[in-house]
């Protein structure tokens, strides 16, 4: 594991073969295509995690977490083992766009700096070729220091098949290119990232009780709840809690 996590820090991105077996695949793809149907989703499932525990079930598997761990974790949050994740969860879609799409970066602002913040991980569905309509990325741009420049033409595809997962540092530069068929191209693509950072949806505001009492301690701690801030500092003035923090929820 720490070879791949010396590949990441090094090209920006990593590519696990059969991160979900057959069975998994299908699964979710069952779930997504019945969500889908029923609300009329179109092309992208915002929080497929709010419909079914399946989704933060992947997230926790142990080939992802023992790879991000050394990544995402803050190494000085003393209240959560260290080798269990600190890190959190921004947001979560199922997407089948074909479209293309611009490049572009994730981080919020670029860095050169060696530590990385926030990743993406796409979890594909199905196969992804470069006529499928397949992330794109600009080699090495997440060291660059700058927002992407979109007037470059030469790209890396990321291409994989059904059951793989791309993980991509979200300084990177990434888009996606046209996709040519009308093949299904569904993925998962969740936004991992540092404690520290602002999560795009307050999950532990609004998440559904029926999902949320069936979570383990480090999924409800994925979602958020081990790191909400104080209300004021008579409260409390350190956000880092550790398993504590979710009996009362």
């Amino acid at each position: 594991m720490k070879e791949n996590v010396k590949k990441f820090r090094e090209n920006g991105y990593i590519v696990f073969k059969n991160f979900l077996n057959r069975d998994e695949v299908k699964k979710s793809l069952k779930i997504i295509e019945n969500i889908s149907s029923k609300e009329k989703k179109g092309i992208i499932l915002w929080s497929p995690h709010y419909y079914d525990k399946f989704f933060l079930d992947i997230l926790v598997k142990k080939r992802l977490k023992f790879f991000l761990i050394p990544i995402l974790n803050d190494p000085y949050y003393e209240l959560i083992d260290k080798n269990k994740p600190n890190y959190i969860l921004s947001e979560y879609i199922g997407i089948k766009d074909k479209k293309f799409l611009n490049l572009h970066i994730d981080s919020w602002i670029p860095s050169s700096s060696f530590r990385t913040w926030m990743v993406q991980v796409l979890i594909l569905l199905t196969d992804r070729k470069k006529e499928d309509g397949c992330t794109v990325a600009v080699k090495k741009s997440h060291r660059s220091d700058l927002y992407s420049n979109r007037n470059i033409d030469k790209y890396l595809y990321l291409e994989g098949k059904k059951g793989d997962v791309i993980i991509i540092d979200s300084r990177m530069w990434h888009g996606r290119n046209e996709g040519k068929n009308n093949k299904p191209n569904w993925t998962l693509c969740a936004t991992l990232q540092s404690w520290f950072i602002k999560q795009r949806f307050d999950f532990t505001k609004y998440f559904p009780k029926k999902i949320l009492n069936k979570l383990n301690n480090e999924q409800k701690q994925l979602l958020g709840y081990c790191s909400i801030p104080p209300k004021s500092h008579y409260e409390n003035t350190n956000p880092r809690k550790g398993y504590e923090a979710l009996k009362d929820i």
